[in-house]
């Protein structure tokens, strides 16, 4: 074996260590390659791409999305790790077509999660050794302008807090620790836990300090969740604001409402024990704090939360 016969060629599978799958073969391997009784490796044509550097351009398409770094290569495998918390959406339907271009692997995490920072939230690479550039430069095209993905930050959310129910001392400390855990861990802004009579009077009272705060997100714990005219939503809409949705397809946690109040979000619970535990509330507030409009009907896949394995939730939990 000379090294005229290997030069530029690439290896198509692995002999050990230092000859991996996608090796470009050059002099230097000549006398490493002796040791071995058959080797592969085939001749790039015109216009193809080495895995690497296909998958890299992939890779840096996806991360101009943002914010995303990609690192990489690691056996021809580019991650795109998230460079700040945030809700990842993703675009299924896009990612099948991609991965239906010849030799390209595209694979994320699931749609709707919160994630950390120095979080992977995707990986791709090309699994040939490689592939024509018009394929590379086609995935690229499609993820980048249709947007196959997209980290939104989490937002500092002005947060106010309104509890009907009357808690003892242990519950109380208990509340406040799962209170700031969760809505710290999105950045919230806390104006403060305000707890109230269960009457028109006190609730409408709540409202109204809470609007005066300029909260963006009020969050309403004890409500009634099987009467209709409770204050907590009667009174909502004599402050100006609406009941959008009761009831979620979630479990546990399928009483959790949704309302607003001028520009602030509202979000009820029928119990302060639901701060303390993985609930809808959790599927919710990434939605919530990156300001990505809310479709509690489509939470209903991945809803099963105490049996679903494939959802994550944030470390606060």
């Amino acid at each position: 074996m000379q090294a005229a016969d290997i030069d530029g060629r690439v290896l198509t599978h692995d002999l050990g260590p230092d000859l991996r799958k996608g090796t470009v073969l050059g002099a230097e391997h000549v006398s490493m390659l002796r040791g071995h009784p058959e080797v592969h490796a085939v001749e790039l044509e015109p216009g193809d791409i080495h895995e690497d550097e296909a998958g890299r351009r992939l890779a840096n398409a996806i991360a101009r999305l943002g914010p995303l770094r990609v690192e990489g290569p690691a056996q021809s495998q580019y991650r795109l790790v998230a460079t700040k918390r945030g809700l990842l959406r993703v675009n299924a339907e896009l990612v099948g077509k991609i991965n239906a271009l010849s030799g390209i692997a595209l694979f994320t995490l699931f749609d709707g999660q919160a994630v950390e920072v120095g979080e992977e939230v995707a990986g791709c690479k090309v699994t040939p050794v490689a592939v024509p550039e018009q394929v590379v430069r086609e995935a690229s095209y499609m993820a980048l302008e249709f947007r196959v993905l997209e980290l939104l930050p989490f937002l500092p959310l002005r947060t106010a807090i309104v509890v009907t129910e009357k808690l003892k001392p242990n519950a109380r400390a208990l509340f406040a620790d799962a209170v700031q855990r969760k809505l710290g861990w999105y950045g919230a802004e806390l104006l403060g836990v305000e707890e109230v009579a269960r009457n028109q009077p006190a609730v409408a009272a709540a409202y109204a300090h809470a609007t005066e705060a300029g909260a963006d997100l009020v969050l309403f714990a004890g409500a009634s969740s099987i009467d209709p005219l409770d204050p907590a939503y009667s009174e909502l809409e004599r402050a100006g604001g609406e009941l959008i949705r009761f009831g979620m397809p979630a479990h546990p946690g399928s009483m959790l409402w949704m309302g607003r109040l001028g520009r602030a979000a509202v979000l009820g619970i029928a119990s302060c024990a639901g701060f303390g535990k993985n609930t809808s509330l959790d599927l919710v507030l990434p939605f919530v704090f990156s300001g990505w409009p809310i479709d509690l009907a489509g939470l209903g896949h991945g809803g099963l939360i105490e049996k679903s394995a494939g959802r994550r939730f944030p470390p606060y939990s």
